[in-house]
């Protein structure tokens, strides 16, 4: 079956997974051979053989803080926020004494609707999609939750928990996840992982989202290499969320670029392949950033499940693409929506590291991937020459893939489904050689008491040195003495 486990870490990340889901939930009724998805990589099929209908199950493992779930329980849509004490002489319930635990989440007007009307559901906004389980459409099975042990969630600031709910220290630095892993990480791979494990007869990868910019990226550093320890002959794709910092032209607080680049060191060094996607915090909610970013995660998933046998790929297929034979150059510069020409990765965004004169002007593209979403055989580019349209076998090039159009959920908001998917273009250029020669820069001036400078200063040269091609007049000197 090769199945794919997805693992979500973090309030943001859990919204584009549920976004995720919620457009598998969509696919289900299609069953075109040619033009639609197999459910059963993504969602794991649940059938009763009495009244002999099957449901569908997300293979997903989602982290959150205290209270992250909102409404969304383990075993029942509401999570139990009491705790009940009962006198010596009763078990009744109403003779208890009754300690509130927890602010109750009541469930959202989106989720109720569901469940009496699916075909009336009210219109999602900002507003009423504060949680990710504000408007999932698929149950999640009980052993899919998992809860940090100290941090709880808040409201006004979601991607980042507080400790112990006391309102005096934000979940922000890579150490403070380092830390908490440790704290968490033997009941999941004890229990939930193994389960999610079981249910799976051949898990082909896991595709891991996460927050790069604060605990979470310690946290989802430690978990991905206890993960490549456990599953050593599995793909892993990361999907890591950057938000806007000093080097894309905002001004913010040093942890944010110290955990990112802390983050994407360890993280790249565990993934097969690593997706820098960008969250524009300063204009979007995390419903809206997960909207626009399914419709990349969407493209590429799709092309590991489709249903056409022709036109499917697995996920090495996809490392040998982008990464080939260099896997320092694992992770992806470029993401590129030829609809709406947006580019969902960070790498873009980071300013130039200067150049010598006799450079060209644009970066060296050392591979690329061009994922077609028109559900048929039409090549939609404009880069093949006449002479290579004429292939008798488009499937001669190897980064020219194709898999089925994009069928958007309901609860992705109009501005990212106005415009019809087309395509998506991958690549990796030397455009990454600016982001590691700039942090580089960042780990000599900033990271002076850090134990493994050094070893950052090290991987961050490495780094930039495989997305360079030519020759550089621009080596930094001197920095240490700034």
């Amino acid at each position: 079956m090769y199945e794919v486990l997805t693992i979500s870490v973090s309030q943001r990340a859990n919204h584009l997974a549920t976004q995720f889901y919620n457009c598998q939930e969509e696919a289900l009724p299609n069953s075109n051979p040619k033009d639609s998805v197999n459910p059963s990589i993504y969602l794991n099929p649940i059938i009763d053989r009495i009244s002999k209908t099957v449901s569908y199950e997300p293979r997903a493992l989602l982290w959150e803080a205290k209270n992250g779930f909102g409404s969304l329980g383990q075993y029942q849509y509401i999570p139990e926020s009491q705790d009940y004490h009962f006198n010596q002489n009763t078990q009744n319930p109403t003779d208890a004494n009754i300690i509130s635990t927890q602010p109750k989440v009541e469930r959202s007007e989106y989720q109720q609707a569901l469940d009496l009307n699916p075909y009336e559901l009210p219109p999602l906004t900002v507003e009423n999609t504060k949680y990710w389980s504000d408007y999932a459409k698929l149950i999640f099975g009980p052993k899919s939750f998992n809860s940090l042990q100290n941090w709880y969630h808040k409201v006004d600031s979601p991607n980042k928990p507080d400790y112990q709910n006391l309102d005096q220290c934000d979940f922000s630095t890579f150490e403070q996840g380092v830390q908490e892993f440790e704290v968490c990480k033997d009941d999941f791979f004890d229990t939930n992982l193994r389960y999610m494990l079981e249910q799976a007869d051949t898990l082909q990868g896991i595709n891991l989202i996460t927050d790069l910019d604060s605990g979470w990226g310690g946290f989802s550093s430690q978990l991905l290499q206890e993960l490549r320890d456990e599953l050593p002959k599995s793909t892993f794709f990361t999907f890591g969320f950057n938000e806007p910092d000093m080097f894309s032209g905002l001004r913010q607080s040093n942890n944010i670029t110290r955990n990112k680049i802390k983050s994407t060191l360890q993280i790249r060094q565990e993934s097969d392949l690593f997706f820098p996607l960008f969250a524009d915090v300063q204009n979007l909610s995390n419903w809206q950033i997960g909207g626009q970013n399914c419709r990349l995660l969407d493209t590429i998933t799709s092309v590991i499940s489709q249903r056409n046998e022709e036109q499917r790929r697995p996920m090495d297929h996809l490392v040998q693409c982008l990464s080939g034979d260099d896997q320092l150059r694992n992770v992806i510069t470029s993401m590129y929506d030829t609809s709406t020409n947006y580019d969902y990765s960070y790498h873009p965004r980071v300013k130039q590291w200067e150049k010598t004169s006799h450079k060209l002007e644009d970066y060296h593209e050392f591979a690329h991937c061009l994922i077609n979403r028109n559900g048929s055989d039409e090549i939609l580019t404009d880069e093949k020459t006449e002479e290579e349209a004429k292939k008798p076998n488009k499937f001669n090039d190897i980064r020219d893939l194709f898999t089925t159009k994009f069928r958007p959920s309901d609860t992705i908001s109009e501005e990212y489904t106005e415009t019809e998917l087309k395509s998506v273009k991958m690549t990796t250029s030397e455009k990454s050689r600016d982001v590691f020669k700039n942090w580089n820069m960042y780990i000599s001036r900033a990271f002076k008491l850090d134990e493994d400078r050094e070893e950052l200063k090290d991987e961050t040269s490495n780094l930039a040195t495989a997305y360079e091609t030519g020759y550089y007049d621009d080596e930094d000197s001197g920095d240490d003495d700034v």
